[in-house]
């Protein structure tokens, strides 16, 4: 018993031993801090801020070569290193099954709350899958110096739905190394379809291996149309008639016939990825891309590769005019839309940013920093710059978005092509199927 009390009185004791210390500690502490409670207050506050924002992990999408990849990264580490309680998880590839991997990613629930689109932003819109911004215009984001068409492009009935990465116009790639190993003169700008149809079979007959050109496909075709004082559509309701369609695989039958297109099995394995594309591997000497890439391109390779407009046809048009090149936008199931919103308007509103970033994604619509870009523009820039500039001053074409279920007439654009150039069907089979196809692909759309 006597033990036993004597065990309770020392418990008691241990504890008002350890009360004190704790009292003095904290009398100890505020006799510190009582000089100077301004640090002790911002403390405070960051900690508190810290707490409302929590840890926040978010996942970004995008598509591209090398040279995109290795920009964008350094660009999303300066972002997580200025907002640590941000996390970003990285998804990128090449253009190749690209929005396959993200159709399946909605289907599951579990899309990147990032997410780069092309001229097929509305295509997504429509499926409720993009994040509406309005409500952080203003504060998150600000687009009071974008350019008001590239906003308009990313606008869908007064709501936008994704900030513009750059603007460009879509052109030609041509190697001039094997245009000199040809011993064949770089064309002119003014030069047409039947100076392209002679150059590129002079290309292919003087060189061994080497093929004047990679077909367009179906965004050459865009500028096609283009050329022709015609819109692909309207609000998802076509412009043109199926005798459009028919020109232009006659066109480029007839310069396959003429030799100066690479073999559909070659064509089949090139990739829009710059490092694995028709022209960097050497098998042709022109290529159908846009201005943006003429860096990743000429990055990719020893050959010199410059920026060209396509031929002019008999209305004399060439047919490119500017457009988005590519946008960032939200996953309408995000977590986080707020933060979301935040990147974004780093993405294309942060200088030390677009320095990194450059010309990669086209011209910055911030007209500021578009402005300090040329001011501080590199021999390619610069290519790009009076490229685009040749484009704008002699076309004003209205921007036309992608038609509605672009993956799908796109893959039978593209599926029709192949087998119109290995033989398989005629061009006049190919085109019906092809424009029973794409009106079947609208009127789903639009239900």
């Amino acid at each position: 018993m006597k033990k036993t009390l004597l065990l309770m009185l020392l418990m008691v004791s241990f504890v008002l031993v350890l009360s004190a210390c704790a009292d003095s500690e904290d009398a100890s502490n505020e006799d510190t801090s009582s000089g100077d409670t301004s640090d002790d207050s911002s403390n405070e506050e960051s900690e508190n801020a810290s707490e409302e924002e929590g840890d926040v992990n978010l996942r970004i999408a995008w598509w591209g070569g090398e040279d995109r990849h290795e920009r964008t990264l350094e660009v999303i580490e300066m972002y997580e290193e200025q907002n640590p309680h941000v996390t970003i998880e990285t998804e990128y590839s090449g253009f190749d099954g690209y929005f396959d991997k993200l159709s399946t990613q909605f289907a599951a629930g579990n899309a990147p709350d990032i997410i780069q689109y092309g001229g097929n932003l509305n295509d997504y819109v429509l499926r409720d899958v993009v994040l509406p911004l309005n409500q952080f215009l203003g504060e998150e984001i600000d687009v009071s110096l974008h350019d008001k068409k590239m906003l308009e492009s990313a606008t869908f009935d007064d709501e936008l739905y994704g900030v513009t990465l750059g603007s460009n116009a879509f052109g030609l790639l041509l190697n001039k190394t094997k245009f000199e190993e040809a011993g064949v003169e770089m064309p002119s700008k003014d030069w047409t379809w039947n100076d392209f149809n002679e150059i590129t079979a002079e290309i292919t007959e003087s060189l061994d291996g080497v093929y004047g050109t990679q077909y367009f496909g179906e965004d050459g075709f865009g500028v096609y149309i283009d050329q022709n004082d015609k819109v692909l559509h309207e609000d998802g309701v076509l412009q043109i008639e199926k005798q459009d369609v028919q020109d232009w695989f006659e066109l480029w039958v007839g310069i396959s016939d003429n030799g100066g297109l690479v073999p559909p099995e070659i064509q089949a394995e090139s990739s829009q990825t710059p490092e694995q594309s028709s022209i960097v591997r050497g098998d042709v000497a022109i290529e159908f891309g846009a201005s943006n890439q003429l860096g990743a391109y000429a990055g990719a390779t020893e050959d010199e590769i410059v920026l060209h407009n396509p031929p002019y046809n008999d209305l004399g048009n060439h047919g490119a005019s500017l457009r988005a090149s590519q946008y960032f936008a939200g996953y309408s199931e995000t977590e986080h839309p707020e933060e979301v919103a935040k990147f974004l308007n780093f993405f294309v509103n942060n200088k030390e940013a677009a320095a990194v970033l450059g010309n990669d994604r086209g011209a910055p619509v911030n007209s500021e920093i578009r402005k300090t870009l040329i001011e501080n523009a590199n021999e390619l820039d610069e290519a790009i710059f009076a490229y685009v500039d040749f484009v704008s001053s002699t076309n004003d074409s209205p921007f036309v978005p992608n038609l509605p279920g672009y993956n799908e007439t796109q893959a039978v654009f593209k599926s029709i092509g192949e087998e119109i150039f290995f033989e398989q069907t005629s061009i006049e089979d190919g085109v019906d199927y092809y424009w029973e196809e794409l009106n079947s692909i609208l009127d789903d759309n639009r239900e």
